[in-house]
């Protein structure tokens, strides 16, 4: 990169230090890279009220000939504040403008999104170093060059939309009338048939990929294993992972937490569940699998029924019934499959087990959550002597830890390394990094009480704006915590996909 720019650069970011304000990082920041990047004062806005409130700058002037949005809008916060809680704010600035692309900064950080759809997207991520030195590419996203590039085509695209309008119009006037056209627009449906096909091409490409197939598990009650797996779904496919989720406990929390009543959107609508699966050979895993979605979050789902707690004994009977799950598992196109079994050591936990790559021990920095790892590794012994394979433990994950008490949390951690040095456990199990404990807010519990993942918080109005900052602060450690298992399963543990 030129010298000059690099020089420039760290002159600005000179100008502010962690006690500035935010009009500090505005003038002294923004506006300054504003400059650089090509654009004057003429070609952006500043405090534009948007939702009953003032987005900071938007970049690129609407064209009254041009049905085109504004190309950059810019969210500001002071050096002091950690702009991952205000990743919402942008997103419903940029869904409410139409803009392209989204930066939020404090000056120290930067964040690029991009809005294809109303669907947000990070798409890239920089420090003040990271940016110096990757500032060829900021400039290339965020520059007035580009932005006129972007216009330029949107124009084009425009003028050839119109001359293609004008044609269709123009034979149907000669033909069939003005109704003519309308109705053929409404029975041509080949775009959406060209993305369908587009979307079953990706998916056949993705049955080649390796995958994993987890069992989220604790014998001990509690411990935010249900609230665990849910959201740590959600945020592996908010990085790009498709996932399914198998309810294999009784009580269905899993299920009603993902807002599917078993018995109104399950049973009474004649669909198949976890016990089907388990109890007749002939019903496939796809036969099962109900789809949610929330925003651009999408996760699948084999639900659960409380008609499971009664076929203990059915299933003890059935021949290899600890492989069914992994039978019916053989085949399937899921980077991720998360298992949800109940606290305990009956069959199905067993089942669970058995169809598993690798466990993941959610837990609480508390005594008898701690106790229980002992179990848990116990369990985890028995399976391996069963297969004559190993079953990784990812790690331990920590969920519902109280933020406050950090003497008693070290505390926990000690007698956590106790319990795992005393079981054998201390050289193959991890405990994941502080940056992924999900700390215990109401919000967490809130949100699966109203039946979706913590993203869906964004879009729910009934929530205060107390409540969305708290959710995304819970949000940005479970991203961590999908970050953290996602490069801990590199494949070379053992993949069933």
């Amino acid at each position: 990169m030129n010298a000059d720019y690099i020089s420039t650069l760290q002159n600005i970011f000179r100008a502010i230090t962690l006690s500035s304000n935010e009009s500090d990082v505005e003038q002294k920041v923004v506006i300054p890279l504003l400059r650089i990047l090509g654009y004057t004062s003429a070609d952006w806005q500043s405090q534009v009220v948007v939702l009953q409130s003032k987005l900071d700058f938007l970049v690129g002037q609407p064209d009254s000939k041009l049905v085109i949005p504004a190309y950059l809008i810019i969210e500001v916060k002071a050096p002091s504040k950690n702009i991952a809680h205000s990743v919402w704010q942008i997103n419903n600035y940029m869904r409410s403008t139409g803009s392209v692309l989204g930066l939020l900064t404090n000056g120290y950080n930067f964040r690029i999104l991009y809005n294809c759809e109303e669907k947000i997207t990070t798409i890239a991520e920089y420090s003040q170093p990271t940016l110096i030195d990757k500032y060829s590419l900021f400039h290339k996203v965020l520059s007035k060059k580009t932005y006129l590039n972007f216009t330029s085509i949107v124009y084009k695209t425009q003028q050839n939309i119109r001359l293609q309008f004008l044609n269709s119009i123009s034979q149907a006037l000669k033909q069939e009338g003005m109704l003519g056209l309308f109705n053929k627009t409404k029975a041509n449906s080949a775009p959406n048939q060209q993305t369908t096909e587009e979307k079953v091409e990706l998916s056949n490409i993705k049955k080649d990929k390796k995958s994993m197939i987890i069992t989220v598990f604790n014998n001990k009650g509690g411990v935010g294993k249900t609230t665990t797996t849910i959201n740590l779904a959600a945020a592996l496919n908010k990085l790009g992972k498709r996932v399914l989720l198998i309810d294999i406990d009784a009580q269905a929390n899993l299920t009603m937490g993902l807002g599917i009543d078993p018995l109104d959107d399950i049973e009474q609508k004649g669909k198949k569940d976890i016990t089907h699966l388990l109890t007749e050979p002939r019903t496939k895993l796809e036969d099962t699998i109900v789809t949610t979605s929330w925003g651009d979050v999408q996760l699948d789902l084999v639900p659960s029924h409380i008609r499971l707690s009664r076929m203990e004994t059915t299933l003890n009977q059935t021949v290899d019934s600890d492989r069914l799950l992994a039978k019916k598992l053989k085949k399937h196109d899921y980077d991720f499959v998360l298992i949800d079994p109940p606290p305990s050591f009956g069959k199905v936990n067993s089942i669970s087990l058995m169809a598993s790559s690798a466990i993941l021990i959610p837990t609480q920095l508390s005594a008898y959550a701690i106790r229980a790892l002992e179990y848990v590794l116990d369990r985890t012994n028995e399976v391996e002597q069963l297969t004559d394979e190993p079953l990784p433990i990812l790690g331990i994950a920590v969920s519902m830890y109280d933020q406050k008490s950090s003497s008693y949390n070290k505390s926990m951690v000690v007698r956590l390394f106790d319990i795992l040095e005393k079981s054998g456990g201390m050289n193959k199990v991890e405990l994941f990094p502080e940056t992924t404990w999900i700390p215990r807010l109401n919000i967490v519990s809130v949100c699966q009480d109203k039946g979706y993942p913590l993203y869906q918080g964004e879009f729910d109005d009934r929530l205060t704006s107390q409540d969305k900052e708290a959710a995304q602060k819970v949000l940005e450690r479970y991203i961590n915590l999908a970050n953290h298992l996602i490069q801990i399963t590199n494949g070379d543990l053992k993949n069933n996909g």
